[in-house]
This record gives structure tokens, C-alpha cells and sequence, in this order.
């Protein structure tokens, strides 16, 4: 009985720390940019929120097949960049849109999903068992999450091909309507 406490006080913790780290914003004074004390170390790194119309912020991440996905790479291609993890919800509802999508545009679109601070095992799992073939990346440390700061996932941005956020969904219904408000994003940033 002790050993299922401890367990569900460990995933209670997991949970919470998942969320600071995909879904908190960090504010500070500094954009992207170090806050130091009066010793000169650094204490905490703020991000700006990424807003509609700014630049992308550039990263670089494993993606679960092995390979790697930059971002700057993809400069001339739209961009589709989820931000999600395995227990949320709505983030595993809209998971059939991104593999429609993916069949949809083949190589024309970059479709990415960062899992948000998950082990490798965990997120491996979960595509073997709903069987997706579009790109999804780890981000066991949340730097990359940390670069797109929000107040929670599904966080899902359409990236024009001159690399600037041209949308930004937070949340989501079902993989249906995502589906349809995903393509419509991609179609205007494609003209």
C-alpha cells in the first residue's frame, strides 16, 4: 500500500513539474536573456512570450526516429510546431489531425511535435501504440518548451516560410475540428 503512495505522490510531482515546465511562462525583464545577482551567477533565464508576427525562436531537438529537427533548416517551408505531452487529454484527442495533416502535405509542410519533458520510453511507447508516422521530438529537459512559453499544451503554432508565427492555438477540441483549423492556417501561409 505504501509503495502505490509513493507512486501516486511521484507522478503528482512529475505532473507538476511537466507543467512548469511546458505550460509556465517565466516573466522577467530581460527578453531571452539571463537575470544575474549581485554575485554575477546566473539565477534564472526569462523568455518572452512568442506572440503572432514575431520570429520563431530557433532550436534543435532528437526526434524519436532517431534523427534531428532545427528549425532554421526549414527556412522557405511552413511549419507546424505542437508543443504536447502523453497525459494531456486534448493533446492526445488532436493527434490523428497531425498524422491527416502529415499524409495531407508530405515533405511540402514540416510537422513537428516537442513532447513536453517525458522520458524516451513513454514517448516511444505512445507512438508505437497509435502507430504515427509524423515527426515527434523529445524535450526531456524542457529548453526547448522554455523557448515557446505558455500557460499550458496543447501549444500549437503555424510558422510562415519567412519563419514568423503566423497563428497560435492554445488548447484544443477534437482531431476533426483541429484538423480543419489546422489546414486552413497552413493553406493562408502557403499563399
Amino acid at each position: 500500500m505504501i509503495r502505490g503512495k509513493k507512486t501516486g505522490v511521484l507522478i503528482v510531482c512529475l505532473m507538476v513539474f511537466t507543467l512548469a515546465g511546458c505550460g509556465g511562462r517565466q516573466k522577467g525583464s530581460g527578453e531571452n536573456s539571463a537575470d544575474s545577482s549581485d554575485s554575477g551567477q546566473e539565477v534564472q533565464t526569462a523568455y518572452q512570450e512568442v506572440l503572432e508576427g514575431d520570429n520563431a525562436p530557433d532550436f534543435t531537438v532528437e526526434t524519436a526516429d532517431g534523427g534531428t529537427f532545427v528549425l532554421s533548416e526549414y527556412s522557405g517551408k511552413v511549419v507546424l510546431l505542437n508543443f504536447w505531452a502523453t497525459w494531456c487529454g486534448p493533446c492526445v484527442r488532436e493527434m490523428p489531425a497531425f498524422e491527416k495533416l502529415h499524409s495531407d502535405y508530405g515533405e511540402d509542410v514540416a510537422i513537428l511535435a516537442v513532447n513536453c519533458m517525458e522520458d524516451k520510453d513513454t514517448v516511444n511507447q505512445f507512438i508505437s501504440d497509435n502507430g504515427y508516422t509524423f515527426p515527434i521530438a523529445y524535450d526531456l529537459e524542457g529548453t526547448t518548451s522554455m523557448k515557446y512559453p505558455s500557460d499550458g499544451i496543447p501549444y500549437t503554432l503555424v510558422i510562415g516560410r519567412d519563419g514568423i508565427v503566423r497563428n497560435i492555438y492554445l488548447g484544443a477540441r477534437d482531431a476533426d475540428e483541429q484538423y480543419e483549423e489546422y489546414k486552413s492556417a497552413i493553406e493562408a501561409a502557403l499563399e
